[in-house]
């Protein structure tokens, strides 16, 4: 069997849970770890340390900087904040590798986004956006349940969240339920303020509800600053209704039959990317939407989100502070 290449750049929180799922992939394969952070990396290793893998056979190689010469890899994983995500990319692309999975938000502007596109064009490069509830069974099963659906209208409540964290999560999750991403999102309802985000002082936060509406349905999200963490959903359509509680992993339909329980399991990224690498690499697509699938939702995003923050500081902002 021929040992495959993953170069994983980020390995921060996100970026140690996908490494703790390489861990469970079948085959040879080595990883080049790409770090330059000694937390991050103590942090990593320690989560590797609890994972059992064939060390022969999977090989995972330190480095503080993406090498000049890394060539050839089967895969790349972008896991670092957004902030010149693009840059690295373009760094990549430019050593000739071809296939990216790439952590949300994908970078932090219109113009950042155009660029990206027209650089994997370019390079006859393909990427996918982790956005990965797509990935849960509880919502592939759900997706059946409302197949014939001809409108659907999917409402999160969310507390100690953020939106620009988490709302093209469901924004996403709505788009691919109803086969539709020609979203258009209201910002009107956001809290006026803007908070600060546990990311660092180059990213702010956003609480309030948003308001996305296509030809196939309705999405409304409201993420509040509370200080117990919830998340609840309710999606309606065709004389149904769901309603899911991820944090407890609860989920119930509501219909003419009356109520009844639904399987339902949160997804962790540890468990979630192995599946996404294993169809990448056996069918060179996932359920994940692609760089061009999740350009709408990532234009609507910073488009909304900088005018929330004009509207506070009167100034105008190009470079959207989410990741």
């Amino acid at each position: 069997m021929t040992e495959k290449k993953i170069i994983l750049v980020g390995c921060g929180n996100i970026g140690s849970r996908h490494l703790q799922a390489l861990t469970k992939l079948n085959g040879e394969y080595l990883v080049e770890i790409i770090e330059p952070n000694n937390d991050a990396v103590s942090l990593a290793k320690s989560r590797l340390s609890k994972m059992k893998y064939e060390k022969k056979i999977q090989r995972f190689i330190w480095k503080k900087s993406i090498p000049e010469n890394t060539k050839n890899s089967d895969l790349v994983i972008i896991a670092t904040n957004s902030k010149n995500r693009v840059m690295i990319i373009d760094e990549l692309l430019k050593s000739g590798h071809k296939r990216f999975l790439i952590e949300k938000m994908v970078c932090q502007s219109i113009e950042e986004y155009d660029e990206l596109l027209l650089k994997m064009k370019k390079f006859a490069a393909k990427g996918w956006v982790n956005t990965n509830r797509r990935y849960f069974n509880g919502y592939q099963k759900i997706k059946e349940i409302f197949k014939d659906s001809k409108f659907l209208h999917l409402s999160v409540f969310a507390g100690n969240s953020g939106l620009g964290t988490s709302s093209i999560h469901y924004l996403d999750l709505f788009c691919w339920l109803v086969r539709d991403y020609n979203i258009k999102i209201n910002g009107e309802f956001l809290i006026k303020k803007i908070f600060e985000n546990k990311r660092g002082d180059d990213f702010k936060e956003f609480q309030g509800t948003l308001v996305g509406v296509n030809q196939h349905g309705l999405v409304s999200l409201t993420f509040l600053p509370l200080e117990k963490q919830e998340i609840s959903i309710q999606i309606y359509g065709d004389g149904k209704s769901i309603k899911i509680d991820e944090l407890e992993n609860d989920a119930h339909i509501f219909n003419q039959e009356g109520k009844n329980r639904l399987e339902f399991k949160f997804g962790h990224t540890s468990e979630l990317t192995t599946q996404i690498i294993e169809d990448i690499f056996s069918k060179n697509n996932c359920l994940l939407p692609t760089l061009e699938e999740s350009q709408q939702i990532h234009t609507e995003l910073f488009r909304i989100f900088n005018q929330h923050i004009k509207n506070i500081l009167n100034k105008e902002v190009k470079v959207c502070p989410i990741t």
